[in-house]
């Protein structure tokens, strides 16, 4: 339809008869139906966005109000979700208007919070400026509450990184073709090994993967989960130029936050490790530890945003951090099959090795599934880190652990708008594309784990580059760019949260 035509009504039924086919009329007036829905939504947008300006730009700060809390209410959740360019400080105010501290939050980031109906809260700058007060309302499970800025407070762009730190960050990264030496001592390897898919079926099958004591009859013998794949064809890479991981040295300032806190700590706050669910795991039978990174908010945060900084660096986009957590210790004949992590919250990610006391052969790998049935393993050295896209790359560390410790910190990000693919709609470019050849796996071979492409990712498909897979060449992408989209589909992969 020409532009100057919508908003014009169809012929009524008064008119005289269109002057073609009822067929071609039947299209015309569906044409016309569909052309009407789009420009509804374009005005909508268009309108919230206008909406949306003036009430960051002209919103004054509300003047603190006598809303102390009150007893008696159900329970209720509130999700505070910080859209300031700076942090913001959360507090609930008790029964007497007094202000607690409950929590703060980032820029971009948010802060579930249990509470009750009639209980309140309140949200400052760390400069102490009031942006927001918030009685819980009954009824209410987990609302989603937005911090704006106001009175010109929040304001502004923050970088994706520090000044100067893309430069720390490249003479970090690894060449992926370094050899692996020495040949016959693996505790020492700090490299990526590559194998072809002949070789990984000559592997010796009692060294991979489950025993016949830790699972039924026919999952004997598995190195990957056959459940959880149909999102990995959906999944877009957040990266380009590399081959979705990306192995690399922790700054200076990781190693000085972890490094000595973590010698301490397993000395005195070592703890049994919960059964992970799902499946993927043996440690129902072979026992895990760990370091509670949440009993340790001070050191959890300061990670975080050194984290956030790294995975921004690499990917090039705003992301969104969704989880961090271990320390997760594994102990002699550990095993984790490869497996693809949760599909919401799991784009962007890293593992960072902390410690390990392992046999001479006893380097444990990251490995990552790869096209036409290869596979790469990385080994790390204790103060490095491999960054991978997990929602996608299958990954896990099916070989059985030879040693006595081995310590891992997982942290998990998003790009800031993205909730899941909808696997009902028709595709479109997002993020960097999707990687060519995910669904050509050696698990892929089996019916029972393969994925399929839709013909419809296939002309968004990127090549993947093996070598020195690091962010070069990666393009900017803002924030206007991302998908806002509900996942609608099956399984929210939600047993993956802390593999």
């Amino acid at each position: 339809l020409h532009p100057s035509t919508i908003g014009e009504p169809p012929p009524g039924d008064g008119d005289p008869p269109p002057p073609f086919p009822i067929d071609a009329w039947a299209v015309w007036s569906s044409a016309y139906g569909a052309a009407m829905k789009v420009y509804s939504s374009l005005m909508a947008v268009a309108a919230a966005a206008q909406t949306a300006a003036l009430v960051s730009a002209d919103r004054p700060c509300p003047v603190e109000g006598n809303i102390g809390s009150r007893t008696g209410g159900e329970k209720a959740g509130v999700i505070f979700e910080n859209h300031m360019a700076v942090d913001v400080s959360m507090y609930w105010i008790d029964w007497d208007n007094n202000e607690m501290h409950s929590g703060d939050i980032e820029p971009f980031a948010s802060m579930h919070q249990d509470s009750f109906s009639g209980h309140a809260f309140r949200a400052r700058t760390r400069g102490g400026t009031l942006v927001m007060e918030h009685v819980v309302r009954s009824g209410q499970r987990d609302k989603l509450v937005k911090v704006q800025p106001c009175g010109g407070v929040g304001e502004g762009e923050i970088p994706l990184w520090d000044e100067g730190r893309d430069k720390e960050f490249e003479a970090l990264t690894h060449d992926h073709s370094a050899a692996c030496l020495p040949a016959n001592e693996s505790r020492h390897w700090s490299c990526v090994k590559y194998w072809t898919r002949e070789e990984v079926l000559a592997r010796n099958k009692t060294e991979y993967g489950f025993l016949e004591h830790e699972v039924s009859k026919n999952r004997v013998g598995d190195t990957y989960d056959k459940g959880y794949t149909r999102q990995i064809p959906q999944i877009p890479m957040v990266t380009q130029g590399g081959a979705g991981y990306l192995k690399m040295t922790m700054t200076d300032r990781m190693k000085e936050i972890l490094i000595d806190w973590y010698k301490e700590r397993r000395e005195d706050s070592m703890i049994p490790h919960d059964v992970i669910a799902g499946g993927y795991t043996n440690n129902h039978l072979v026992q895990f530890d760990k370091v509670d990174l949440d009993r340790f908010p001070r050191v959890h945060g300061a990670l975080k945003r050194e984290m956030q900084q790294i995975l921004q660096w690499w990917t090039k986009m705003r992301l969104k951090h969704t989880s961090t957590f271990g320390v997760r210790i594994y102990r002699r004949d550990s095993m984790l099959i490869n497996h693809v992590d949760r599909m919401d919250t799991h784009l962007a990610s890293a593992v960072l090795q902390i410690s390990q006391e392992v046999d001479a052969d006893g380097g444990w790998p990251l490995e990552v599934m790869l096209p036409d049935g290869m596979v790469g393993e990385v080994y790390l050295q204790p103060g490095e880190m491999v960054l991978y896209e997990g929602a996608w790359l299958r990954h896990g560390r099916p070989m059985r652990f030879k040693g006595t410790e081995f310590a891992n910190i997982f942290s998990h990000f998003a790009p800031l708008a993205w909730k899941g693919p909808k696997s009902d709609s028709v595709e479109v470019p997002w993020g960097y594309g999707y990687a060519k050849g995910r669904c050509t796996t050696l698990a892929d071979e089996d019916p029972r784990g393969a994925c399929k492409v839709d013909a419809k990712y296939e002309p968004h498909e990127q090549e993947l580059v093996f070598g020195r897979a690091g962010s070069k060449g990666a393009m900017e992408t803002s924030d206007k760019n991302y998908a806002d989209v509900d996942y609608s589909g099956p399984g929210g992969n939600s047993a993956h949260g802390e593999l």
